[in-house]
């Protein structure tokens, strides 16, 4: 995979997503999200970047409503930095991160634990909720079902469902929350 595009349609919130992810010496991907979250307007685009391990080596967040917010943070041997350079060591146990209202970043995990059927793995991962700009280290669980099927698990919310990727471990369908418009199957 060199190149993709991807477009979800948000079922919860009403959104459409746009996503680019460009992979060669590591994984670029760059999504663009509009529409209504809590029945308020909001765009958000955010840049990832992940080793070609999938493991996240930046992030940057920028939502636009009322005001322009951004969040942006790098990871270097294990360790967080804001954009000012300080370290953020309560999101140290974090390799992978969760955008709230994007179906993409559990494409990270997927694709680094390189589960078997019926493998489970906890992880701790840096969570963006959105569109209140909060970040905070979360436990998650994902198990491989069968094939392309996870159960994914939030441990801090309750909240779980099944997801289904396609043949690069991007979510295809997330039942009830995002659907995927293009490409078709």
């Amino acid at each position: 995979m060199t190149s993709k595009q991807i477009i979800w349609k948000g079922i919860y919130y009403n959104t459409i997503e746009y996503l680019h992810l460009q992979s060669d010496t590591a994984h670029q991907i760059r999504g663009y999200i509009t529409g209504l979250v809590n029945d308020q307007p909001l765009h958000v685009n955010y840049h990832i970047t992940a080793d070609l391990n999938w493991e996240t080596t930046s992030v940057m967040i920028r939502t636009y409503d009322q005001t322009e917010r951004e969040l942006q943070f790098t990871r270097k041997n294990g360790k967080w930095y804001d954009r000012h350079g300080v370290v953020q060591e309560a999101f140290t146990p974090c390799t992978d991160i969760d955008i709230s209202i994007t179906p993409f970043t559990n494409t990270l995990p997927i694709n680094r634990l390189l589960l078997q059927e019926g493998d489970v793995r906890e992880i701790t991962v840096l969570y963006f909720d959105l569109p209140a700009m909060e970040a905070k280290p979360v436990q998650q669980r994902y198990t491989r079902l069968a094939g392309s099927l996870y159960m994914y698990e939030s441990l801090w919310s309750g909240f779980k469902s099944e997801l289904e990727t396609d043949e690069d471990g991007v979510v295809w369908d997330y039942p009830g929350i995002w659907k995927r418009e293009w490409p078709g199957r």
